[in-house]
Protein backbone atom coordinates (compact mmCIF):
# COMPACT_ATOMS: atom_id res chain seq x y z
CA UNK A 1 0.00 0.00 0.00
CA UNK A 2 2.85 2.41 0.88
CA UNK A 3 4.54 1.64 -2.34
CA UNK A 4 1.41 2.33 -4.28
CA UNK A 5 0.87 5.62 -2.48
CA UNK A 6 4.37 6.64 -3.27
CA UNK A 7 3.93 5.71 -6.85
CA UNK A 8 0.79 7.72 -7.10
CA UNK A 9 2.42 10.75 -5.51
CA UNK A 10 5.36 10.82 -7.81
CA UNK A 11 3.27 11.33 -11.00
CA UNK A 12 1.39 14.07 -9.24
CA UNK A 13 4.59 15.73 -8.18
CA UNK A 14 6.01 15.41 -11.56
CA UNK A 15 2.87 16.92 -13.03
CA UNK A 16 3.20 19.91 -10.75
CA UNK A 17 6.81 20.36 -11.63
CA UNK A 18 6.05 20.34 -15.28
CA UNK A 19 3.25 22.84 -14.79
CA UNK A 20 5.61 25.18 -12.88
CA UNK A 21 8.26 24.90 -15.54
CA UNK A 22 5.78 25.68 -18.21
CA UNK A 23 4.55 28.66 -16.27
CA UNK A 24 8.05 29.90 -15.79
CA UNK A 25 8.85 29.38 -19.40
CA UNK A 26 5.81 31.41 -20.44
CA UNK A 27 6.77 34.12 -17.92
CA UNK A 28 10.36 34.36 -19.12
CA UNK A 29 9.50 35.77 -22.54
CA UNK A 30 7.26 38.27 -20.86
CA UNK A 31 10.03 39.34 -18.49
CA UNK A 32 12.55 39.50 -21.27
CA UNK A 33 10.15 41.58 -23.29
CA UNK A 34 9.63 43.91 -20.33
CA UNK A 35 13.33 44.28 -19.77
CA UNK A 36 13.88 44.89 -23.42
CA UNK A 37 11.28 47.63 -23.40
CA UNK A 38 12.88 49.27 -20.31
CA UNK A 39 16.42 49.31 -21.68
CA UNK A 40 15.80 52.14 -24.18
CA UNK A 41 14.30 54.20 -21.37
CA UNK A 42 17.29 53.58 -19.13
CA UNK A 43 19.64 54.37 -21.93
CA UNK A 44 17.74 57.52 -22.74
CA UNK A 45 17.78 58.49 -19.09
CA UNK A 46 21.47 57.73 -18.91
CA UNK A 47 22.10 59.75 -22.03
CA UNK A 48 20.17 62.66 -20.61
CA UNK A 49 22.12 62.43 -17.40
CA UNK A 50 25.41 62.34 -19.27
CA UNK A 51 24.34 65.29 -21.38
CA UNK A 52 23.33 67.16 -18.26
CA UNK A 53 26.64 66.34 -16.56
CA UNK A 54 28.50 67.30 -19.71
CA UNK A 55 26.57 70.53 -19.89
CA UNK A 56 27.30 71.18 -16.21
CA UNK A 57 31.00 70.54 -16.78
CA UNK A 58 30.95 72.77 -19.82
CA UNK A 59 29.20 75.46 -17.87
CA UNK A 60 31.75 75.06 -15.10
CA UNK A 61 34.57 75.38 -17.56
CA UNK A 62 32.98 78.50 -19.08
CA UNK A 63 32.58 80.10 -15.64
CA UNK A 64 36.18 79.25 -14.52
CA UNK A 65 38.12 82.05 -16.33
CA UNK A 66 36.10 84.87 -14.75
CA UNK A 67 36.63 83.25 -11.37
CA UNK A 68 40.35 83.11 -12.05
CA UNK A 69 40.27 86.70 -13.21
CA UNK A 70 38.41 87.66 -10.09
CA UNK A 71 40.91 85.82 -7.94
CA UNK A 72 43.84 87.40 -9.77
CA UNK A 73 42.22 90.80 -9.43
CA UNK A 74 41.72 90.23 -5.73
CA UNK A 75 45.36 89.17 -5.33
CA UNK A 76 46.54 92.21 -7.26
CA UNK A 77 44.37 94.44 -5.12
CA UNK A 78 45.77 92.91 -1.95
CA UNK A 79 49.33 93.31 -3.25
CA UNK A 80 48.61 96.90 -4.17
CA UNK A 81 47.21 97.56 -0.70
CA UNK A 82 50.28 95.98 0.85
CA UNK A 83 52.57 98.10 -1.30
CA UNK A 84 50.59 101.22 -0.42
CA UNK A 85 50.70 100.32 3.26
CA UNK A 86 54.45 99.67 3.10
CA UNK A 87 54.98 102.91 1.21
CA UNK A 88 52.94 104.80 3.76
CA UNK A 89 54.86 103.22 6.63
CA UNK A 90 58.17 104.04 4.93
CA UNK A 91 56.99 107.60 4.35
CA UNK A 92 56.10 107.96 8.02
CA UNK A 93 59.48 106.50 9.05
CA UNK A 94 61.32 108.84 6.66
CA UNK A 95 59.41 111.82 8.03
CA UNK A 96 60.20 110.73 11.56
CA UNK A 97 63.88 110.21 10.76
CA UNK A 98 64.01 113.54 8.94
CA UNK A 99 62.35 115.27 11.86
CA UNK A 100 64.82 113.71 14.26
CA UNK A 101 67.70 114.66 11.99
CA UNK A 102 66.40 118.23 11.77
CA UNK A 103 66.11 118.35 15.56
CA UNK A 104 69.67 117.04 15.96
CA UNK A 105 70.96 119.57 13.44
CA UNK A 106 69.05 122.33 15.21
CA UNK A 107 70.51 121.24 18.56
CA UNK A 108 74.02 121.11 17.08
CA UNK A 109 73.53 124.53 15.55
CA UNK A 110 72.27 125.94 18.87
CA UNK A 111 75.19 124.36 20.71
CA UNK A 112 77.65 125.74 18.17
CA UNK A 113 76.05 129.19 18.34
CA UNK A 114 76.16 129.10 22.14
CA UNK A 115 79.82 128.04 22.08
CA UNK A 116 80.66 130.83 19.62
CA UNK A 117 78.80 133.38 21.75
CA UNK A 118 80.52 132.14 24.91
CA UNK A 119 83.90 132.27 23.17
CA UNK A 120 83.19 135.78 21.91
CA UNK A 121 82.07 136.91 25.36
CA UNK A 122 85.18 135.41 26.94
CA UNK A 123 87.43 137.12 24.40
CA UNK A 124 85.72 140.45 25.10
CA UNK A 125 86.07 139.93 28.85
CA UNK A 126 89.76 139.09 28.52
CA UNK A 127 90.32 142.14 26.35
CA UNK A 128 88.51 144.37 28.85
CA UNK A 129 90.58 142.92 31.71
CA UNK A 130 93.81 143.59 29.83
CA UNK A 131 92.78 147.18 29.02
CA UNK A 132 91.80 147.83 32.65
CA UNK A 133 95.06 146.33 33.90
CA UNK A 134 97.06 148.60 31.59
CA UNK A 135 95.43 151.69 33.13
CA UNK A 136 95.82 150.86 36.81
CA UNK A 137 98.01 148.87 39.21
CA UNK A 138 97.45 145.11 39.31
CA UNK A 139 94.39 143.89 41.22
CA UNK A 140 93.54 140.46 42.52
CA UNK A 141 91.90 138.16 39.97
CA UNK A 142 88.26 137.70 40.86
CA UNK A 143 86.35 134.42 40.73
CA UNK A 144 86.59 131.00 42.27
CA UNK A 145 89.92 129.21 42.34
CA UNK A 146 90.35 125.45 42.59
CA UNK A 147 91.75 124.09 45.83
CA UNK A 148 95.46 123.12 45.92
CA UNK A 149 96.45 119.47 45.71
CA UNK A 150 97.38 117.59 48.91
CA UNK A 151 100.82 118.62 50.10
CA UNK A 152 100.97 121.55 47.69
CA UNK A 153 100.49 124.17 50.38
CA UNK A 154 103.41 122.78 52.37
CA UNK A 155 105.61 122.95 49.27
CA UNK A 156 104.57 126.56 48.63
CA UNK A 157 105.24 127.52 52.20
CA UNK A 158 108.68 125.93 52.12
CA UNK A 159 109.46 127.96 48.97
CA UNK A 160 109.27 131.19 50.98
CA UNK A 161 112.55 131.79 52.77
CA UNK A 162 112.34 134.47 55.43
CA UNK A 163 115.29 136.53 56.68
CA UNK A 164 116.07 137.27 60.30
CA UNK A 165 114.61 140.75 60.14
CA UNK A 166 111.14 139.23 59.82
CA UNK A 167 110.27 141.62 57.00
CA UNK A 168 112.09 140.44 53.91
CA UNK A 169 112.08 137.09 52.15
CA UNK A 170 112.64 135.30 48.85
CA UNK A 171 110.14 133.25 46.87
CA UNK A 172 111.64 130.36 44.91
CA UNK A 173 109.11 128.70 42.54
CA UNK A 174 111.58 127.89 39.77
CA UNK A 175 110.76 124.90 37.57
CA UNK A 176 107.68 123.62 39.39
CA UNK A 177 105.63 123.15 36.17
CA UNK A 178 103.19 125.86 37.22
CA UNK A 179 100.57 126.95 34.68
CA UNK A 180 98.05 129.79 34.80
CA UNK A 181 95.46 127.79 36.73
CA UNK A 182 97.93 126.77 39.41
CA UNK A 183 99.17 130.36 39.56
CA UNK A 184 95.61 131.33 40.51
CA UNK A 185 95.61 128.73 43.30
CA UNK A 186 98.98 129.98 44.53
CA UNK A 187 97.77 133.59 44.51
CA UNK A 188 94.72 132.71 46.58
CA UNK A 189 96.83 130.73 49.02
CA UNK A 190 99.48 133.47 49.31
CA UNK A 191 96.86 136.08 50.17
CA UNK A 192 95.63 133.94 53.06
CA UNK A 193 99.23 133.12 54.08
CA UNK A 194 100.19 136.82 54.37
CA UNK A 195 97.00 138.09 56.04
CA UNK A 196 98.28 137.76 59.62
CA UNK A 197 101.37 139.82 58.75
CA UNK A 198 100.15 142.38 56.18
CA UNK A 199 100.45 146.02 57.19
CA UNK A 200 97.99 148.82 56.59
CA UNK A 201 100.13 150.58 53.99
CA UNK A 202 103.25 150.21 51.89
CA UNK A 203 105.42 151.69 54.57
CA UNK A 204 104.58 148.78 56.84
CA UNK A 205 104.66 146.18 54.09
CA UNK A 206 107.20 143.51 53.21
CA UNK A 207 110.19 143.25 50.93
CA UNK A 208 110.64 140.39 48.47
CA UNK A 209 114.31 140.51 47.59
CA UNK A 210 113.68 137.98 44.83
CA UNK A 211 110.52 136.49 43.28
CA UNK A 212 111.47 133.61 41.00
CA UNK A 213 108.75 131.91 38.91
CA UNK A 214 111.03 131.09 35.98
CA UNK A 215 110.98 127.88 33.91
CA UNK A 216 107.24 127.30 34.19
CA UNK A 217 104.26 127.60 31.81
CA UNK A 218 102.94 131.02 32.73
CA UNK A 219 101.32 133.35 30.20
CA UNK A 220 100.42 136.96 30.93
CA UNK A 221 97.37 135.66 32.83
CA UNK A 222 99.46 133.62 35.26
CA UNK A 223 101.99 136.42 35.73
CA UNK A 224 99.15 138.84 36.45
CA UNK A 225 97.78 136.52 39.14
CA UNK A 226 101.16 136.25 40.86
CA UNK A 227 101.77 140.00 40.78
CA UNK A 228 98.22 140.70 41.98
CA UNK A 229 98.84 138.53 45.05
CA UNK A 230 102.08 140.35 45.84
CA UNK A 231 100.46 143.75 45.39
CA UNK A 232 97.50 142.93 47.63
CA UNK A 233 99.84 141.64 50.36
CA UNK A 234 101.87 144.90 50.26
CA UNK A 235 105.00 143.12 49.08
CA UNK A 236 107.63 145.27 47.35
CA UNK A 237 109.70 143.32 44.81
CA UNK A 238 113.39 143.98 44.09
CA UNK A 239 114.24 141.22 41.59
CA UNK A 240 111.58 139.61 39.39
CA UNK A 241 112.44 136.44 37.46
CA UNK A 242 109.90 135.20 34.90
CA UNK A 243 112.24 133.91 32.21
CA UNK A 244 111.55 130.65 30.32
CA UNK A 245 107.76 130.98 30.41
CA UNK A 246 105.09 131.80 27.80
CA UNK A 247 104.66 135.48 28.56
CA UNK A 248 103.28 137.26 25.49
CA UNK A 249 102.10 140.59 26.97
CA UNK A 250 104.08 142.98 29.16
CA UNK A 251 101.50 145.37 30.61
CA UNK A 252 101.42 143.76 34.09
CA UNK A 253 105.19 143.80 34.47
CA UNK A 254 105.31 147.32 33.01
CA UNK A 255 102.89 148.44 35.71
CA UNK A 256 105.18 147.03 38.38
CA UNK A 257 108.23 148.72 36.80
CA UNK A 258 106.37 152.05 36.88
CA UNK A 259 106.26 151.88 40.70
CA UNK A 260 110.07 152.15 40.77
CA UNK A 261 110.62 149.26 43.18
CA UNK A 262 112.32 146.84 40.77
CA UNK A 263 116.09 146.57 40.32
CA UNK A 264 116.18 143.60 37.96
CA UNK A 265 113.61 142.11 35.60
CA UNK A 266 114.41 138.80 33.88
CA UNK A 267 112.02 138.07 30.99
CA UNK A 268 114.21 136.23 28.50
CA UNK A 269 112.98 133.13 26.63
CA UNK A 270 109.37 134.25 26.41
CA UNK A 271 107.08 135.36 23.56
CA UNK A 272 107.31 139.16 23.81
CA UNK A 273 107.34 141.20 20.59
CA UNK A 274 108.84 144.59 19.76
CA UNK A 275 105.87 146.56 21.10
CA UNK A 276 105.90 144.72 24.43
CA UNK A 277 109.66 145.18 24.79
CA UNK A 278 109.39 148.91 24.07
CA UNK A 279 106.55 149.20 26.59
CA UNK A 280 108.78 147.82 29.34
CA UNK A 281 111.67 150.19 28.59
CA UNK A 282 109.40 153.23 28.36
CA UNK A 283 107.69 152.25 31.63
CA UNK A 284 111.08 152.62 33.34
CA UNK A 285 111.78 155.88 31.51
CA UNK A 286 108.45 157.39 32.59
CA UNK A 287 108.44 156.14 36.23
CA UNK A 288 108.13 159.32 38.31
CA UNK A 289 106.88 160.58 41.69
CA UNK A 290 106.53 164.07 43.13
CA UNK A 291 108.88 163.27 46.00
CA UNK A 292 111.72 161.71 44.00
CA UNK A 293 111.17 162.74 40.39
CA UNK A 294 112.25 160.15 37.85
CA UNK A 295 112.91 156.80 39.50
CA UNK A 296 115.38 155.33 36.99
CA UNK A 297 118.34 155.26 37.03
CA UNK A 298 117.88 154.66 40.74
CA UNK A 299 120.34 155.69 43.41
CA UNK A 300 121.92 152.78 45.24
CA UNK A 301 121.49 152.22 48.96
CA UNK A 302 124.47 154.45 49.80
CA UNK A 303 123.12 157.19 47.53
CA UNK A 304 126.39 157.47 45.66
CA UNK A 305 125.82 155.73 42.29
CA UNK A 306 122.77 155.50 40.09
CA UNK A 307 121.73 152.04 38.96
CA UNK A 308 119.96 151.46 35.64
CA UNK A 309 117.15 148.93 35.51
CA UNK A 310 118.60 145.57 34.50
CA UNK A 311 116.11 144.31 31.89
CA UNK A 312 116.75 141.03 30.08
CA UNK A 313 114.68 140.54 26.93
CA UNK A 314 116.83 138.23 24.81
CA UNK A 315 115.36 135.14 23.14
CA UNK A 316 111.92 136.63 22.64
CA UNK A 317 110.23 137.64 19.39
CA UNK A 318 111.51 141.20 19.23
CA UNK A 319 112.18 142.73 15.84
CA UNK A 320 114.99 145.14 16.80
CA UNK A 321 114.43 147.76 14.04
CA UNK A 322 110.77 148.07 15.04
CA UNK A 323 111.76 148.07 18.70
CA UNK A 324 114.21 150.92 18.11
CA UNK A 325 111.61 153.04 16.28
CA UNK A 326 109.10 152.57 19.12
CA UNK A 327 111.69 153.64 21.67
CA UNK A 328 112.68 156.77 19.75
CA UNK A 329 109.07 157.91 19.35
CA UNK A 330 108.12 157.19 22.97
CA UNK A 331 111.26 158.66 24.49
CA UNK A 332 110.91 161.84 22.43
CA UNK A 333 107.51 162.46 23.99
CA UNK A 334 109.02 162.26 27.49
CA UNK A 335 111.60 164.99 26.68
CA UNK A 336 114.16 163.50 29.07
CA UNK A 337 117.83 164.37 28.68
CA UNK A 338 119.19 161.08 30.03
CA UNK A 339 120.49 158.27 27.93
CA UNK A 340 117.74 155.71 27.49
CA UNK A 341 119.52 152.35 27.09
CA UNK A 342 122.92 150.72 27.26
CA UNK A 343 123.28 147.61 25.17
CA UNK A 344 125.21 145.01 27.20
CA UNK A 345 127.11 142.40 25.19
CA UNK A 346 129.46 141.13 27.91
CA UNK A 347 132.51 143.06 26.70
CA UNK A 348 132.10 146.43 28.48
CA UNK A 349 131.96 145.29 32.09
CA UNK A 350 128.42 146.47 32.79
CA UNK A 351 126.53 144.74 35.60
CA UNK A 352 123.11 145.00 37.26
CA UNK A 353 124.58 147.43 39.76
CA UNK A 354 126.60 149.78 37.57
CA UNK A 355 127.24 150.85 33.99
CA UNK A 356 130.89 150.66 32.95
CA UNK A 357 130.30 151.90 29.42
CA UNK A 358 129.17 155.42 30.26
CA UNK A 359 129.93 158.02 32.89
CA UNK A 360 126.30 159.05 32.77
CA UNK A 361 124.30 155.95 33.63
CA UNK A 362 121.45 155.08 31.30
CA UNK A 363 117.89 154.41 32.36
CA UNK A 364 117.90 150.75 31.30
CA UNK A 365 120.52 148.07 30.73
CA UNK A 366 119.54 145.68 27.89
CA UNK A 367 121.79 142.59 27.91
CA UNK A 368 122.11 140.58 24.68
CA UNK A 369 119.01 142.06 23.06
CA UNK A 370 120.25 141.19 19.57
CA UNK A 371 119.87 137.47 20.39
CA UNK A 372 116.26 136.69 19.51
CA UNK A 373 114.32 133.63 18.40
CA UNK A 374 114.96 132.36 14.86
CA UNK A 375 111.33 132.86 13.83
CA UNK A 376 111.48 136.59 14.66
CA UNK A 377 110.86 138.81 11.65
CA UNK A 378 113.55 141.33 10.73
CA UNK A 379 117.23 141.49 11.63
CA UNK A 380 118.21 142.06 15.25
CA UNK A 381 120.48 145.07 15.62
CA UNK A 382 121.79 147.05 18.56
CA UNK A 383 119.47 149.94 19.45
CA UNK A 384 121.14 153.31 19.02
CA UNK A 385 118.82 155.30 21.27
Amino acid sequence: AAAEESAEERPASKSKSKSRSASEASAAPSKASSEASEQPKKKEKKDKKEKKDKKARSSSREESPPAKEKSASRNASEASEKRASAKQAKSKKDKKDKGKKDEDEAEDEDASRSADEASGDKAEEDEEEEEAAAEQPPTRVQGEVAAPKPGQQRAWESAIRWREDGRSFKIGMLGVSMDDAEAGMWASWFGDYMKPYAGDDWGQGFLAQEVDFSKNYLTSIGVRRVLNALWQAHVEVRVLKMHHNKLELSNEVAGLIATGCLREVHLSHNLLDANSGAELVLAAASAWTEDFGYLYPRADEEGTDAEPLWLRLEMNCIDCPIFERRLKAGFARLKRQSKLVCHVDGTKGCSPHACAASSSPPIVHLPYLHTQRKDTAGIAVEPTV
